[in-house]
């Protein structure tokens, strides 16, 4: 293998690349990057058995091969050239690396050591613009609780039904919906992708633009982009089971209604939260006729906080109590400038969702009253 790639996309794909290998400590070779020359592309290669990773860049091939070395090592290395371009060749397994005025040998191992990484099942597939599902993702991707007693909460669903595509996730606690409508209608289907898989394709999102084509398959899903200067994929195995029915414990109706400007209800809920105890409760009060809601903490260390927020009120009057931490990032993923609270039937949950936007909503169980 000789090769010649630009430093700043070497770089780029390995800082990608090498997360997923720092949390393999049972298998050495895991911890390394398959580095493979082919095609007029350089491709790195990295798994941990749940998620992997395929990032192949324009390179200029002189002789195709493949080496294996040690991911982080390597991203460290090469971070520290300070030339715009890097040239490296294989020597009995060995990576060498040079630039003007030195030279660095990696220590590597056997490329047949590596996993064979899956492949995609291209029976079926769907397309989606690249920016709407990472914003999407983002808005979901941290709800999720890992669990040995119920797995099948601790990913992200995926659920396309008549040409949307709905991602979903919960912690018992409280929920979050995003729906993105697709330029195509595929065929009807569900996928529970795990919480760490959908982070790094999160981290890979950010960084794109264009169309990411999805196959899903029984047990894994494979994610592409490509382009003619890169080509990227992951793929990932699935969570087993089925997902709860969510749909059971979203209220159909709500007896009182509140607009907020969100910067000051993030502001008071806020405040709110250093005065909770250890519970981390919030409670709200509102007051329609007034247009006001009370917002009241304590904690026999801290004290008391006592806050009136004006806002617009339809329904009756309710006194809910929330954990401020949940309610403050329900908040966080709504967009806009004003945000509707929602609250059902007496200790109910509560609905957060953007004014004038049905894609989003965010389900929030309260504390109930001992």
């Amino acid at each position: 293998m000789k090769v010649e790639v630009l430093k700043e996309n070497l770089k780029k794909v390995l800082s990608v690349c090498e997360r997923i290998t720092r949390k393999t400590t049972t298998l050495p070779v895991l911890q390394n990057v398959l580095i493979e020359a082919k095609d007029n592309f350089l491709e790195l290669t990295t798994t941990n058995l749940e998620v992997s990773i395929q990032w192949g860049v324009l390179a200029k091939i002189k002789k195709q091969g493949r080496v294996l070395v040690p991911a982080t090592f390597l991203s460290n290395l090469v971070s520290l050239i300070p030339t715009e371009k890097v040239e490296f060749h294989e020597d009995n397994k060995n990576l060498i690396l040079t630039s003007k005025d030195q030279e660095a040998q990696v220590q590597g191992q056997d490329p047949e050591e590596f996993p064979i990484v899956p492949r995609a099942d291209k029976e079926i597939s769907l397309k989606i613009d690249t920016q709407a599902l990472e914003q999407g993702l983002a808005k979901v991707v941290d709800i999720p609780s890992v669990s040995q007693i119920r797995p099948e909460i601790s990913g992200v669903l995926f659920e396309l039904k008549k040409g949307k595509l709905k991602l979903v996730s919960t912690d018992s606690f409280r929920l979050a919906e995003k729906v993105i409508n697709l330029k195509t209608q595929p065929k009807d289907g569900k996928f529970i992708l795990p919480q760490e898989s959908s982070r790094e394709l999160l981290n890979i999102l950010s960084q794109q633009e264009g169309e990411i084509e999805i196959f899903p398959s029984m047990n894994q899903v494979v994610f592409e982009l490509s382009d003619n200067q890169q080509r990227i994929c992951l793929s990932s195995r699935l969570i087993e089971g089925e997902y709860p029915n969510y749909q059971e414990i979203i209220p159909k109706k709500s007896q009182t209604k509140s607009v907020f400007k969100k910067e000051e209800f993030s502001s008071q809920v806020k405040q709110a939260g250093l005065f909770s105890g250890k519970v981390q409760e919030v409670k709200l009060t509102f007051t329609p006729k007034e247009g006001k809601v009370k917002l009241f903490s304590q904690s026999a260390e801290r004290g008391r906080n006592e806050a009136y927020l004006n806002c617009k009120i339809e329904g009756k009057a309710a006194e809910v109590s929330f954990n401020h931490r949940y309610l403050l990032e329900g908040l966080a993923i709504i967009p806009s400038s004003e945000v509707v609270l929602e609250l059902s039937e007496q200790e109910g949950p509560g609905i957060l969702k953007p004014v004038g936007d049905t894609s989003l909503l965010y389900v929030l169980m309260p504390i109930k009253a001992s």
